[in-house]
């Protein structure tokens, strides 16, 4: 007879497997991992934090991906320092993360977002603002609204304005 693994032993096998399926070529094999990781949930919050901190962008894209999935205030924190990222594409992905989680202590970093070089970035940042819904953002809404050149971000600011009980002036 052979030797069972725990539960809790198999869980975390899926979750490693899961992990290093984050670093596979095709994009579809990493979107598949992403969906699975998230819908394990907590369980697999630890190991994606330190997957922020992978070599590959692709890879940090993708766990900062599930872990806006993953409904645990305990990933808040870790999103939050995803904003730091050298790539623009994970600064995204946080920003995204941290308005579906609706991160109360994510509003000085994702204010700070508003700044970013990319306007995707921009414009996600003021989207979660808006999610979050803490009026202390609306001066830094109003201040990059005045100097936002891209409709899309200008568009997102105003949105967010509005979620906050804000009518901004165009």
């Amino acid at each position: 007879m052979g030797v069972r693994n725990s539960p809790e032993t198999d869980g975390r096998s899926r979750i490693t497997g899961l992990l290093a399926a984050l670093h596979a070529p095709e994009k579809q094999v990493r979107a598949r991992a992403v969906a699975d990781l998230a819908a394990i949930g907590s369980p697999a919050g630890d190991l994606l934090v330190t997957t922020l901190r992978d070599p590959r962008w692709e890879v940090r894209y993708r766990a900062a991906e599930a872990l806006g999935q993953i409904h645990d205030p305990r990933v808040c924190s870790a999103l939050t320092g995803a904003l730091e990222d050298p790539r623009d594409h994970v600064r995204y992905m946080a920003a995204k993360g941290l308005g579906l989680q609706r991160c109360p202590g994510a509003v000085a970093g994702l204010c700070r977002a508003l700044e970013d070089e990319n306007e995707y970035v921009r414009r996600i940042a003021a989207g979660s603002l808006g999610a979050i819904g803490d009026p202390g953002a609306i001066k830094s809404l109003r201040h990059r609204l005045a100097r936002e050149s891209s409709p899309s971000v200008r568009d997102a600011i105003v949105q967010a304005c509005r979620q906050l009980g804000e009518r901004p002036r165009t």
